[in-house]
């Protein structure tokens, strides 16, 4: 016990010593003086946007908060609900896409049993069946899900297409989501075709199941199920058709629906990328689904699509599909739209000339759309530049006015990049539909891997750097957006929560006065009621329920309506809608005055710019579709409100639905961003690694886009894209993020790291190694001998000088280069494999001098001279080590008092010029002797190596070469200056010292020297 109570003394006295105190205040000291440290860089930004860390605001509550509008307009609420659950379907659908793509083969990796008497057999299935049970549940799940899920949809489209419905109002929003259930739907079909591995697997785990449990009847049958839902082809499509021919008048919803996929394809109403090719998928798979045709006792019965022509606007349908022939559907999986179209019964071909003419697509023409790119680019980051600027500046609050324009200009941002990101996917999609061949480019090998016929062989020169400048583009602006992501996002919601207030409270105040003296206008006056009461702001102190739910022509509704216009009007008095025929604009400029000092006061009770937040995602879903209910032009009879507003007011209310279209996207700022911006796409490649059958694990990097555009513009002699390099490595980023945070899906994650990885080590590589052989060749070319050159020119010799500036100091000098959540410090390791090839350079020098005689002394002299004016120029950019240091190493002057270069020089002098060597007094000179004097000097022969590392290239090492052959044949003055630079005063003194011993020793030659 003494022992241990001793030990554990001695413990604590260890803990103390180990663990001195810490003072508060020295600590808060230590912390504060982290804030003089500069971290500042002098090197631009030429990277895309590194964050450490990124803060997501996300306004969509999925209609969790619809009860609370439930009193407001009582069927959008239950829609809403119904909306909801759609939404959970949808995302329930993208988690069993994301299963179905990231599928890789797992019975191929397991012992295959080859007959009934192999030993151990049993073992065998029942590993077999625990290693492949979680995955054989997902599929179990997954047939469960698309039933549940083409049930539920049929049974919607029976609610909004029964016949005593005829009037009713589906709203846009509601449109949309069906649409987007049909391409779930038309993604589950193609991927469940697509994964030959997956049914293998499954059918491993049946027969082991089958080998275990035979039995069980029941789960005999219901794996039976499971395989025949794997197997047959079209399953999902097929009954989804069949569920919705069931339902009468079911043609009629899904006409809306392609007539809004058209609609907002033709307007441009998408900001993801995705979307765009979501309304093309939705108005093809729709036309499958639509078309009904069959023959039932020799007659055709069914809906037909040629008798539908005039409903559907073929010819404008047709235009689309040609548009865009192939569309991304997941990852590197694509498909051909018009291919729905083509297996219809009634297809007709002479109904659709474009699709079926031998025009081709210009979807994946990326070459065509550059200048138009390039002039958006300029534009927008010249207004960029100027908001930044200003906002950096700023010092009171921003004026309505220029919230405004911040607004304006991240809708065009986002915009711009959803664009510039299509067009990306739209010319890789086309790539992967339309591989290369041996015939459409002869440095295609004939046995090459589909993908690298994909990628590696499908970009021309131009469309590799196309692509490169449009990356570039993207991800410069996503870093120039996300800056300043706090000030757009601020300015986003002043701007929005003025729009809604304006139409919500100030314009449709007159129309509601007027409502209120016609009991005809009843359901108007409901249906602003309702509106009011769902996004109006607190302008009233108190507001009874009667007034929310009156009939009209009340009290309190007059009362309310003159109380919200007499708030809203300025100093004149006069009314907001009375005869005026302004935009929705200059109503809400009308509502406040802006001082001359930029500050906003309002002239009114109420100000417009007091609050900085928008609308929840359940009070714009209503608010917009209350206002396209109020707007709709299908209605008919007493059903219709539109015709009970005047022109003013129409025009206010499709403007706002047309602007708050954007508002979801404008809402969530950063997370639109991102999205906008992600090309994970171009990584994957699980279609292509499928079609390989287990041949292929992974793909080299040779055939990974990433690599093939970094690698292609560090081959290339193009100055102007070597600041473009660092951005397509962002692409692994993209990659990652995907893996992690929407596939889920560990190894992807490893796998684009260890590419990436290798990728880095390859790009530093390659890059150090252009850069000296560029800085090499560039002081080369300098130290040239000018008449040298312009005689070589007239002989016809070509070497023109490097640019100057090929390698931009930009490039070198970044020190924060992000891949992957790592810091990659390009310009460290740059500077030590500069350190190398020069320290290799001078050794190469030195070792030819070595290996000839003392005649290559002006030739040594000169190379050490290109290599301290190739250091001079990397200096510039790069913390080089100092060339002296460097050359006494490479001359071996650090570990020995002699340097190479002077032991060869004595060694030459005493055994070769001294020996085979007479002085020419004509020409003041050395020349060897006809007769050999002495027995033949061995020289260690030169080594064989790189042009890069004498003169930078084969064409300047022949011309130095030729040059230097001048100095052959004779030891002369150049010769010994040469000698006397380079060995300097103390190298000089210790050779000329030892060969004076020498030539004594060669005089005398019989005298014997006697020891002590």
């Amino acid at each position: 016990m003494l022992e241990q109570g001793g030990t554990r003394n001695r413990i604590h006295k260890m803990d103390a010593i180990d663990h001195p105190r810490v003072y508060l205040a020295d600590a808060m000291r230590k912390v504060n003086a982290l804030l003089d440290i500069n971290l500042d860089e002098d090197a631009p930004s030429i990277q895309a946007a590194n964050c450490s860390m990124l803060f997501q605001s996300n306004t969509d509550t999925n209609f969790n908060d619809i009860t609370a509008f439930r009193s407001a307009f009582a069927r959008s609420a239950d829609d809403a609900r119904i909306y909801a659950e759609l939404n959970t379907l949808l995302e329930e659908g993208q988690e069993y896409a994301i299963m179905l793509y990231t599928w890789r083969s797992i019975s191929r990796a397991l012992p295959f049993i080859r007959s009934n008497e192999q030993p151990h057999r049993m073992e065998i299935y029942k590993k077999t069946v625990e290693i492949l049970e979680p995955y054989a549940i997902k599929l179990k799940r997954f047939m469960a899900f698309q039933n549940a899920a083409t049930e539920r949809f049929a049974k919607e489209v029976e609610r909004l297409a029964h016949k005593d419905q005829k009037n009713f109002f589906v709203n846009q929003a509601y449109l949309v989501t069906l649409g987007k259930m049909l391409k779930m739907f038309a993604i589950l079909d193609e991927m469940k075709n697509m994964k030959a591995s997956m049914k293998n697997d499954y059918s491993n785990y049946k027969r082991a199941t089958q080998f275990l449990q035979h039995h069980d009847p029941k789960a005999m049958e219901e794996s039976q199920n499971v395989s025949m839902f794997l197997a047959k082809q079209k399953i999902i499509r097929d009954t989804l058709k069949e569920r919705l021919n069931a339902v009468d008048g079911y043609e009629d919803l899904l006409v809306d629906i392609i007539h809004n996929s058209a609609q907002m394809y033709d307007s441009k109403m998408y900001v993801l990328p995705e979307e765009k090719h979501t309304h093309v998928v939705v108005l093809a798979f729709a036309l499958y689904l639509l078309d009904s045709t069959r023959i039932v006792d020799g007659k055709q019965v069914g809906v037909n699509l040629n008798k539908l022509a005039k409903r559907l606007n073929i010819p404008k349908l047709d235009h689309i599909l040609k548009e865009c022939e192939v569309v991304n559907l997941f990852g590197d999986m694509s498909v051909e739209p018009f291919s729905y179209v083509r297996q219809t019964t009634s297809f007709d071909p002479s109904k659709w000339p474009e699709c079926q003419g031998t025009r081709a697509s210009s979807q994946g023409a990326l070459l065509l759309h550059m200048p138009r790119f390039r002039e958006e680019y300029t534009s927008l980051t010249a207004d960029l530049a100027w908001h930044t600027n200003i906002t950096s500046t700023r010092l009171n609050e921003r004026s309505s006015k220029e919230n405004r324009e911040l607004y304006e200009l991240a809708l065009r941002g986002l915009q711009y990049l959803s664009g510039w990101s299509v067009q990306v996917l739209d010319t890789f999609t086309w790539k992967l539909a339309h591989c290369a061949s041996h015939e459409t480019n002869p440095h295609c090998p004939r046995e090459a891997e589909s993908y690298e016929k994909a990628t590696k062989y499908n970009y021309s020169s131009d469309e590799r750097f196309a692509m490169v400048e449009v990356i570039s583009m993207i991800k410069s602006v996503q870093a120039q957006l996300l800056r300043l992501e706090t000030y757009y996002s601020e300015a986003i919601r002043r701007s929005v929560y003025r729009d809604l207030q304006t139409i919500v409270v100030g314009q449709l105040s007159g129309p509601l006065s007027k409502a209120q003296k016609k009991k005809d206008r009843i359901n108007l006056v409901r249906l602003i009621y309702a509106i009011q009461a769902t996004c109006a702001d607190q302008i009233i102190d108190q507001l009874d329920s009667d007034t929310l739910h009156s009939s009209g022509g009340s009290t309190h509704s007059k009362s309310w309506s003159k109380s919200a216009t007499s708030r809203f009007t300025g100093s004149n008095n006069n009314s907001l809608t009375s005869g005026s025929n302004t935009a929705l604009s200059s109503v809400a400029a009308s509502m406040t005055m802006e001082s001359s000092s930029g500050t906003v006061t309002s002239g009114s009770v109420f100000d417009l710019n007091k609050r900085r937040v928008g609308p929840s995602s359940s009070q714009l879903y209503l608010v917009r579709t209350m206002l396209e209910l109020m707007v709709d032009q299908t209605a008919s009879g007493k059903n219709t409100m539109r015709k009970d507003l005047d022109a003013t007011t129409l025009t206010a209310i499709e403007g706002f639905l047309k602007n708050s279209f954007y508002w979801p996207y404008l809402l969530n700022f950063s997370e639109t961003l991102l999205k906008c911006c992600d090309l994970s796409q171009l990584w994957y490649r699980e279609f292509f690694l499928e079609m390989t059958n287990g041949s292929c694990i992974q793909f080299p990097i040779e055939m990974s886009l990433p690599w093939i555009f970094t690698d292609h513009v560090l081959q290339t002699e193009n100055p102007g894209f070597i600041e473009y390099m660092l951005y397509p490595l962002d692409l692994y980023n993209d990659a990652a993020d995907c893996a992690l945070n929407r596939f889920h899906r560990r190894f992807l994650y490893e796998e684009i790291e260890a590419e990436a990885s290798l990728v880095l080590d390859q790009l530093v590589y390659k890059l150090s190694d252009q850069v000296f052989k560029h800085y090499k060749r560039y002081a080369a070319s300098i130290l040239l001998d000018k008449r040298f050159r312009a005689e070589a020119q007239r002989s016809g010799w070509r070497e023109a000088y490097p640019p100057p500036k090929r390698y931009a100091a930009a490039l070198l000098r970044q020190r924060h280069v992000q891949l992957l959540g790592r810091t990659v410090d390009l310009n460290r390791l740059v500077t030590q494999r500069m350190n190398t090839a020069i320290h290799k350079s001078l050794e190469i020098a030195i070792a030819k001098f070595q290996g000839s005689d003392l005649t290559g002394i002006v030739e040594l002299e000169a190379a050490i001279d290109c290599t301290r004016l190739c250091h001079r120029m990397l200096s510039e950019h790069l913390e080089l080590d100092d060339f002296d240091a460097l050359l006494r190493e490479a001359n071996n002057f650090v570990t020995s008092p002699f340097g190479k270069i002077a032991v060869h020089v004595f060694w030459e002098l005493t055994y070769d010029v001294v020996k085979n060597y007479c002085y020419n007094d004509a020409t003041n000179r050395f020349v060897r002797t006809k007769f050999t004097l002495s027995e033949v000097l061995e020289r260690e022969k030169p080594p064989a190596v790189d042009a890069q590392y004498l003169w930078g290239s084969q064409s300047l090492t022949t011309c130095f070469e030729s040059i230097f052959g001048l100095f052959r044949g004779f030891v002369g003055a150049p010769h010994f200056a040469a000698v006397c630079r380079l060995l300097g005063y103390r190298g000089l003194y210790i050779v000329t010292t030892e060969v004076m011993k020498v030539a004594q020793s060669l005089e005398r030659p019989h005298q014997v020297v006697k020891a002590g």
